[in-house]
């Protein structure tokens, strides 16, 4: 390969990088984006970042699956696991907190800028589907009360993704996130597993 094509595919790398890291810390500081400013604040050119990205919805594409693809690789690894199918739910859990933790005005931020169509095909391919896999395994092995897998894993997604969104919207932030956590976890565990239907 000759130099300057390493030295170029090496400034692209580290330029789409830096647009990455940028944009996630304007989405925590709540900043409004535009092109000049993610430009400015990066230390390029609006024109460089325009070489890069067409307009503004191609920018926020690229952040987006660069974050989408840790979380589509991770949960590809937790769903392909052997462990039992309540571990891989738990777990699941735990991923959600720890991505909310580290980016929590994320998806808050990128629902805005998608279409409803956008995030319900992602949401689908993402997590639902996996889920309903999961939620077959669990019916499987008779742990999982026995329903429609896809009702059962829409209803998880819900669970766990819905008192998420509902932390920015409460009149006071939660001050204990593992009991949070825990309230979560204690709701799954009521709702699908079959030794608590039997002692209901």
């Amino acid at each position: 390969m000759k130099t300057p094509t390493r030295r170029k595919e090496l400034m692209d790398r580290l330029i789409k990088e830096e647009v990455v890291k940028t944009v996630l810390s304007m989405i925590h500081e709540d900043q409004p984006l535009t092109m000049d400013d993610v430009a400015s604040r990066c230390g390029v050119s609006k024109g460089t970042l325009y070489n890069y990205f067409k307009n503004k919805k191609a920018l926020l594409s690229f952040v987006h699956e660069a974050m989408i693809f840790p979380i589509k690789n991770g949960a590809d690894q937790l769903f392909g696991k052997s462990i039992c199918p309540m571990e891989k739910l738990y777990t699941f859990v735990k991923n959600v907190f720890n991505f909310h933790k580290e980016y929590p005005l994320y998806f808050k931020f990128i629902q805005s800028q998608r279409s409803a169509a956008e995030a319900t095909d992602e949401k689908m391919s993402l997590t639902i589907l996996p889920l309903v896999k999961v939620c077959k395994e669990g019916m499987a092995s008779g742990d999982f009360v026995n329903m429609d897998p896809y009702v059962m894993a829409a209803m998880i997604f819900g669970a766990v993704t819905g008192p998420m969104e509902s932390l920015g919207y409460r009149e006071e932030p939660i001050q204990d996130i593992e009991a949070f956590k825990k309230d979560i976890i204690c709701l799954l565990d009521r709702s699908i597993l079959k030794k608590q239907e039997k002692s209901r």
